[in-house]
């Protein structure tokens, strides 16, 4: 993150006449701007993405009718940390737009994809950005841009149009990078509503949601949440074009002499030892749901034991500590007394 800060916001050196950075500042280069605001934002993400993944899988459980006590904690216990993080992420997210904003205006212009600069700037979900600077589709909110951007009308919000073409990214990058925000943003207003519905069901009731559309939603959150990740990469990074050091260098000048079929090798690496892991992850929780299913046999078979006492003074012995005759004593109904000797 330290890495990835500095990128965006890059200080803690200087540039020779050759180019090459000279007075480094190692302390000044990893504490950057934007260190604070992504590392936060992205520490949450994943622990608030672990939870939503995790308890998407007992979801499913649950819908398949699987209501013992093994898969409801094991989605009661994540999805409640997910629940709790996921309307703090939402106000992480915001401060590092903002961030953005003040730090990298030209980045954010495409994140919004705001051509001309100006005050009382529209906001636009989804859309496309024309190579004329014209956008086609989308959702238009008048002069929300310019309140989200500074709490007021009257901000005015960098377009990009204000710095040469060789220096900010093309339509078609700028209406990537808005698109994978937006659909980041959709997605995060949503999980915000599961979390109410979640809270608002566990405070009424003290237990989970009976709707079993709750529990599809969960499932399939832990998915939505691995998009947003993704999506929130994309966003920095193809906002950012042209520059990987923004201002400073540009990617054209950072490309490595590497063959096609190495760079195809390390994406294959990088998809098997995904797999693994993801495989790994669910054997466990299938060796742990089972473990615990046989436990609470065990358990109710004990129970059910223990309900049958060997010392009551009343009703009949358990047939287990019985002798292989007949308890009853004699046929001509003799004393109870006389029947446990005869069992004996």
């Amino acid at each position: 993150m330290a890495a990835n800060a500095w990128m965006n916001t890059p200080r803690g050196f200087t540039l020779d006449a050759s180019g090459n950075p000279v007075n480094v500042d190692v302390r000044r280069a990893v504490f950057t701007p934007m260190l604070g605001p992504e590392y936060w934002h992205f520490v949450v993400g994943v622990i608030l993405t672990a939870g939503y993944v995790v308890a998407g899988v007992y979801a499913v459980g649950l819908l398949w009718g699987r209501r013992d006590r093994y898969h409801r904690l094991g989605f009661t216990v994540p999805f409640s940390v997910a629940a709790i993080l996921t309307p703090v992420q939402f106000i992480l997210g915001d401060s590092i737009a903002r961030s953005v904003f003040h730090k990298q205006p030209v980045k954010f212009a495409a994140t919004e994809i705001v051509w001309k600069t100006g005050t009382h700037m529209p906001e636009y979900m989804f859309g496309r950005l024309r190579s004329d600077g014209s956008i086609s589709g989308g959702i238009k909110i008048p002069q929300l841009d310019s309140i989200l951007a500074g709490f007021s009308v009257n901000t005015k919000v960098t377009g990009l149009s204000s710095v040469p073409a060789s220096d900010r990214p093309t339509a078609t990058q700028a209406t990537i990078a808005h698109w994978a925000f937006d659909i980041m943003v959709t997605i995060g207003s949503l999980l915000v509503l599961l979390a109410l519905w979640y809270g608002w069901c566990w405070l009424r009731h003290r237990g989970l949601p009976r709707s079993p559309w709750f529990f599809r939603c969960a499932a399939v959150a832990g998915a939505a949440c691995l998009l947003t990740v993704e999506c929130g990469w994309i966003t920095t990074e193809v906002g950012r074009q042209p520059w990987i050091v923004y201002q400073n260098m540009r990617v054209s000048e950072a490309v490595t002499d590497t063959r096609a079929s190495s760079l195809w090798a390390m994406l294959g690496i990088v998809v098997v030892v995904y797999v693994l892991v993801l495989g790994a992850f669910l054997a466990v929780l299938l060796k742990m749901s089972s473990r615990w299913r046989l436990a609470d046999e065990d358990a109710l078979a004990g129970a059910a034991a223990e309900d049958l006492e060997d010392d009551t003074p009343y009703g009949p012995r358990p047939l287990s500590t019985t002798g292989s005759g007949h308890r009853g004593g004699n046929n001509d109904g003799g004393s109870g007394r006389d029947t446990d000797r005869g069992g004996e």
